[in-house]
């Protein structure tokens, strides 16, 4: 049996074809690491506010601070979500929400369909959350309360 000779790069082609899908690119939803507060709240659509200077949440250890809100709806999911960006450089390096009772389900059904499923998991079993974590391509963590409330912390690799 004799095969056919496959033209220079195409066997290269073959070969990338035939990998396992990579999750998604990192970043959350429409923003993308290291945007400016102005870039956040255009890509935002209006949604996105800035955070007036009384209710700015530094986080000294990680030198970066939150200044922006936004409310994200996305089929039924519901979050409130923060926007930290860098103390150096000023651009976005985490978000983070949190959704009531009910969001659980479908915000980790959101992210392992970005992501893949989460690299590591944990359940408390005084209080029954379920603490699910990520450490590729992002860090996030999420954590999903006995009655499906959700906090998460998603921020760029390294942070």
């Amino acid at each position: 049996m004799r095969f056919a000779r496959l033209p220079r790069g195409a066997a290269a082609l073959v070969a990338l074809a035939l990998l396992p899908a990579a999750p998604a690119a990192a970043h959350w939803e429409y923003t993308r690491w290291g945007m400016s507060e102005a870039q956040v709240a255009t890509a935002g659509r209006g949604a996105v506010r800035p955070l007036p200077a009384g209710e700015r949440r530094p986080v000294p250890a990680a030198r970066m601070e939150y200044r922006a809100t936004a409310e994200f709806r996305a089929a039924t999911l519901a979050l409130t979500v923060a926007f930290a960006f860098d103390g150096r450089t000023g651009g976005l390096v985490c978000v983070s929400a949190t959704g009531g009772a009910g969001q659980g389900a479908a915000l980790r059904a959101r992210l392992e369909r970005a992501f893949g499923a989460p690299q590591e998991r944990a359940t408390d079993p005084s209080t029954g959350t379920t603490v699910l974590g990520w450490t590729r391509p992002d860090e996030i963590d999420l954590q999903i309360a006995a009655n499906g409330a959700v906090t998460m912390l998603h921020c760029a690799r390294g942070v």
